[in-house]
């Protein structure tokens, strides 16, 4: 088996007692629309995880990865010690980024004509009304594409015009009309090529096309999958094998996940009741970009089972640099809201990205939208109440961390050692 590792920094001293039993977790990460590749998934987290380590002076080793590729997951375990503490956590992600290759894969044209067609149902749906209401940066996130849209076509129109004129001094008049439409057309989907996936406008629209299909009920392959992760949920609940089952949605993995969960409790109603600890992060998500059409019936019902379900712990964090989240609104009453209100579940806590990188990191990404959509998934370059890393890999459960709003700060002394 290969092994990652990242050596453990200083020893215990005489007064920590000797380390706890390693506790037993296990993660399944739901990514959004993402096409990356699983071993890029996999280097990224290794790397990750030993920055982590090193920043709270504690030991992380991560295996190769243990899946075959015929599982709906790919995995790969960590183990993780502080001084007087240990921790084992089996890491899965699951696995959908081959039906985002698969519709990244169409020729632009049909992209085109999907991609918008998907805006506009969420135009003519009433979301985008609710995206402004609920936060202004997504609703011009929203018409982001758009905007792109009308630059490529202006761009096509004044090549067009040019030949144009150009020909009509040589060639017929119709000739010459018919030489600046081929002209405009080329120069608009050449640009819609490059730089149009350089911008992700691709990804863009794949994704609103993917999510008018989702509300409407027409993604069999989609939602064959999501019965997938949902049977090894409740497999790997039933086994008793974890101290813990953390669930991780991410971007629009996190409205997927509820679906996941859907599916779970309905065949399993006291999931969440057992020995087995189970508890759900969102994280940089976008449940309010399908909830608030007026057809996201399906998202807003597996909200509000999700938020009521007994035993669950539920938390979501925002971040007010991320445009993509919906900063302070609620999920489920998909209103304004305050961060650690008690109730109604979620729960939403601040993942304030000022705390968690430098000032000049944070100076360097401030234009790149999403890279800061991906902190949430990525190591921390100071202690902060958001770590998504000691969330995952740390000695206690996600329900004792997100308990407070300072999350693990104070919590682990310099050498890595537990505070009791």
């Amino acid at each position: 088996m290969e092994t990652n590792a990242i050596a453990a920094s200083g020893e215990a001293p005489a007064e920590h007692a000797p380390a706890r039993p390693a506790w037993r977790r296990l993660v399944l990460f739901l990514p959004g629309h993402d096409p990356t590749d699983m071993d890029y998934h996999h280097g990224r987290f290794v790397n990750q995880a030993g920055r982590f380590a090193a920043l709270w002076s504690i030991g992380a080793a991560t295996t190769g990865r243990l899946d075959d590729g015929r599982q709906p997951y790919a995995r790969w375990d960590v183990d993780t010690q502080g001084a007087n503490w240990s921790s084992h956590t089996d890491y899965r992600i699951l696995r959908w980024e081959d039906l985002v290759v698969e519709l990244d894969e169409r020729p632009d044209p049909v992209r085109l004509w999907r991609g918008y067609g998907g805006l506009w149902e969420f135009l003519r749906g009433g979301a985008a009304r609710g995206y402004f209401r609920a936060s202004p940066r997504y609703g011009f996130f929203f018409f982001f594409p758009y905007l792109i849209f009308a630059l490529f076509a202006a761009a096509g129109g004044l090549a067009g015009w040019l030949a144009h004129w150009s020909a009509a001094l040589y060639l017929p008049e119709w000739a010459a009309l018919g030489l600046g439409a081929i002209v405009a057309v080329a120069v608009f989907f050449a640009l819609f090529h490059r730089p149009g996936r350089d911008w992700r406008l691709h990804q863009a629209l794949d994704d609103w096309d993917l999510a008018r299909d989702y509300l409407a009920d027409r993604t069999p392959q989609l939602d064959a999958r999501l019965d997938r992760f949902a049977g090894v949920l409740m497999d790997e609940v039933r086994s008793g094998r974890h101290d813990e089952v953390l669930l991780v949605g991410h971007s629009l993995g996190a409205t997927l996940m509820l679906g996941v969960l859907d599916r779970a409790l309905d065949i399993e109603p006291e999931l969440a009741a057992g020995r087995t600890q189970v508890s759900l992060l969102t994280c940089g998500a976008t449940i309010p970009k399908l909830a608030l059409h007026r057809g996201g019936d399906k998202v807003r019902r597996q909200a509000a089972r999700v938020a009521s379900t007994p035993g669950l712990t539920w938390v979501e964090y925002q971040a007010r640099h991320d445009a993509i989240n919906f900063y302070k609104f609620h999920p489920v009453t998909l209103r304004r809201a305050a961060f650690d209100q008690p109730a109604p579940a979620p729960l939403l806590r601040n993942a304030n990205i000022k705390q968690m990188l430098t000032h000049a990191k944070l100076k360097k990404l401030r234009w790149h939208a999403m890279r800061i959509h991906y902190q949430f998934l990525l190591a921390n370059e100071r202690p902060a109440a958001y770590d998504y890393f000691m969330f995952v890999l740390g000695p206690l459960t996600f329900a004792d961390l997100t308990s407070r709003a300072e999350g693990p700060v104070g919590r682990f002394a310099p050498d890595g050692s537990l505070i009791a």
